[in-house]
């Protein structure tokens, strides 16, 4: 995996204006366009009530969408960094599909917005209703500036530094407001088949950065890791500070290593959007030819994905889930087992059957008993080789026999036996007089199950069992007498180098599995679709309605002129 440098918040602010100035233009331009129209209408038609509402609908429209944009940046900011990671990448994502259907849908409609929009407004004006006109300005600034917002949210998390990209956006908007004004007076004359041409290209060139930026996100959310291996090394072109960085990475969103993900992403997506932009507004569209060769890229990217699938590797076994303890050090005794040997159980062993955050479950096995561990709690990562692996820690109750454990383990004590094992003083609370001559012995054995897990495979990489062995008198008159540990013995295990080895490379053996029987696939298969729906949109004729005979046409003129009405047909 190509290691990719996160995003840093000392870039040069100046870089990321530019991407937002264009954004803001554009789309403020598009709503101040519709909006004037509108007001230039009724002005004409002297409806100065419904030109006060329809301000009132612009108005409302532009609180709503400030709305939008402050809630998803505050949302934004309040998540943990792997959760922000993830809603950047769908605000991108989302960002990304608005500004393409943006596009796609000022091309294909730019041709009859005036007369479209005028013959509305001359239906509402011949009803005498205000309200036709405030839902028009309100809709039309609503559309614009929710994509304008979503847009600008995910252009903020790109240049992670929101002072310079607000105020490239506001520079926008202002001169977008500047022109719809003049628009409006009838004082500015612009080419607008040039005009969206030119910015349409712009913005394609910002959504292709967005593209590169969702991948690098969701990478870093933890959903994406295919194609990360790096590309190219560009860290001599676009250097930090520079004027071609502030180009590259703050517009284009060209990243110093890029990976291979992120590269495919750009370029298909430039390719297909900047065809869509740069194509002859005079020139047909060659729908039929696309579309088949759309439908058979999607055939080929459904061979691909069974191919792809059918020939991934088999998933690996996972590794053993117990790990057998060696004793470690010489097994002690005191008290009345002072000198007395003691027998560790063979073997010893941890197995562990789930694992996540908090706690985990499993079973230890000394000799022939097997106690469980319903409740291996979470305590300190702990270090072992060059990875930190979660740790887990139980305190059991084995059920060994002490005639097994300690053969020649007394079953009685006198109170001399229990002087001689505690430095020759009786412990307190021992009566001599109700004790007897001799008293029963109760031992009871605990263990304490410390574990280290690899969380993919839930494979114990270390353990550690400390077994202590305790001593109580129970006379047949008085009270029972606690005489203390009296054996105490470890068996433990840490992972070594060979069995880290084969665990790292069953976890590699399992990436690559997972890789090519579900990523890959996917991938093939959701191309395959996206291709297989966009054949079909082309593919599939539409008609056209026939355009009144007189409207003007913004793809190859201006604004100014005489009012022209669509007439209904019948």
């Amino acid at each position: 995996m190509a290691d990719q440098p996160k995003r840093s918040k000392s870039d040069k602010p100046e870089k990321y204006v530019f991407a937002t100035l264009i954004i803001g233009l554009r789309e403020g331009l598009e709503a101040a366009l519709i909006v004037g129209i509108i007001a230039a209408f009724l002005r004409r038609q002297g409806r100065t009530d419904a030109l006060r509402w329809m301000w009132v609908g612009v108005g409302v429209a532009v609180a709503i969408c400030v709305a939008v944009a402050i809630g998803l940046e505050v949302l934004s900011r309040d998540l943990p960094q792997r959760q922000q990671e993830g809603l950047e990448t769908v605000i991108g994502v989302i960002a990304v599909a608005m500004v393409t259907y943006m596009i796609v849908w000022m091309r294909q409609h730019a041709r009859d917005l005036k007369g479209d929009l005028e013959a509305a407004a001359t239906d509402a004006v011949n009803e005498g209703s205000a309200i036709a006109f405030v839902m028009m300005a309100f809709l039309a600034v609503l559309r614009e500036g929710l994509e304008t917002s979503v847009f600008l949210v995910a252009a903020f998390n790109a240049s992670n530094n929101a002072v310079p990209s607000a105020l490239g956006a506001i520079i926008g908007i202002g001169i977008a407001v500047l022109l719809g004004y003049g628009i409006y007076r009838g004082g500015v004359h612009i080419n607008l088949a040039r005009f969206f041409k030119v910015t349409g290209l712009l913005l394609a060139l910002v959504a292709a950065g967005l593209v590169m930026t969702a991948f690098r996100t969701a990478h870093e959310a933890g959903w994406l890791n295919v194609g990360q291996q790096q590309v190219v090394d560009l860290t001599w072109l676009v250097q930090p500070g520079s004027i071609q960085s502030s180009l590259l990475t703050g517009v284009l969103g060209i990243q110093p290593k890029p990976v291979l993900i992120e590269v495919v992403g750009w370029a298909v997506y430039l390719l297909i959007v900047g065809t869509i932009v740069l194509w002859p507004a005079g020139k047909a569209f060659p729908r039929r030819a696309a579309g088949l060769a759309c439908g058979a890229l999607a055939g080929v990217l459904a061979i691909a994905a069974v191919v792809v699938f059918s020939t991934a590797p088999a998933e690996p076994a996972p590794p053993s889930d117990t790990m057998r303890g060696s004793v470690s050090g010489t097994p002690s005794t005191s008290g009345v087992l002072t000198g007395k040997t003691i027998r560790v159980p063979d073997p010893v062993a941890v197995r562990v059957e789930s694992a996540d955050a908090s706690q985990a479950t499993g079973t230890l096995t000394s000799g022939s008993v097997s106690t469980p561990l319903p409740k291996l709690a979470a305590t300190d990562n702990a270090q072992i080789g060059s990875a930190s692996y979660p740790t887990y820690q139980q305190l059991a109750s084995p059920n060994l026999d002490i005639a097994t454990l300690v053969p020649d383990a007394p079953t009685r004590v006198t109170p001399a036996q229990v002087a001689a094992g505690n430095n020759g003083r009786l412990p307190v609370g021992l009566n001599t007089q109700t004790f007897g001559v001799d008293a029963p012995v109760i031992y009871t054995m605990t263990a304490t199950v410390t574990t280290s897990v690899d969380p993919a495979f839930n494979t114990p990489v270390a353990a550690d069992v400390h077994y202590v062995v305790t001593a109580t008198a129970t006379p047949d008159s008085g009270a029972a007498v606690v005489l203390g540990k009296v054996a105490t013995f470890d068996a433990e295990h840490t992972a070594d180098a060979a069995e880290l080895g084969a665990l790292q490379n069953a976890l590699d053996q399992r990436s690559a599995h997972h890789v090519r029987s579900v990523v890959v696939p996917l991938w093939l298969a959701g191309c395959a679709v996206v291709a297989a729906i966009l054949a079909g949109l082309l593919l599939v004729r539409r008609r056209r309605p026939t355009p009144p005979p007189e409207h003007e046409d913004l793809q190859t003129g201006t604004l100014t002129g005489p009012v022209h009405t669509k007439e209904k047909t019948t």
